[in-house]
């Protein structure tokens, strides 16, 4: 099934946006403890940088906060867009083109593209199978041992 278009529209703040995710999808994931950030996933700057010239990007992370400044300085190094950290702690949307946002809040988007998401396009079967076998449950439901 093919998903319609998201067309940016003045009256859907999320449509304007993609959020992206840091570590295993923007960077390589080599875990984050520490402040520590991977490289560049191969063809994720020249992504992010087709990405900011037709919609706002963020970039999302479960990193603390005061991390987010790292995050916001690996941005604009490996692509070359300013990139800043949300200063407000409870904005919902990301509208503006240009500068990056990172932000520790999934805000409202026309799409995100995660490591770890799992599409749901309507149906429940499908989409619970594929998070069964992410998280390790099997037909039944009990966890297959790691």
């Amino acid at each position: 099934m093919h998903r319609p278009v998201i067309a940016p529209t003045p009256d859907s703040p999320a449509s304007q946006a993609v959020g992206l995710d840091l570590d295993g999808t923007l960077a390589q994931d080599h875990g984050w403890q520490g402040g520590r950030i991977g490289l560049p996933q191969p063809g994720a700057m020249d992504a992010l940088r087709l990405l900011a010239r037709h919609r706002a990007v963020f970039v999302y992370t479960a990193r603390p906060r005061p991390w987010l400044p790292e995050v916001a300085d690996w941005i604009t190094w490996y692509s070359g867009i300013a990139a800043f950290v949300d200063p407000s702690p409870d904005r919902a949307y990301w509208t503006t083109r240009g500068p990056v946002l990172v932000t520790s809040t999934k805000l409202g988007a026309a799409c995100y593209i995660d490591d770890r998401a799992v599409h749901h396009a309507g149906d429940w079967d499908d989409t619970l199978a594929a998070v069964a076998r992410a998280i390790g449950l099997d037909r039944a439901g009990a966890l297959i041992p790691a």
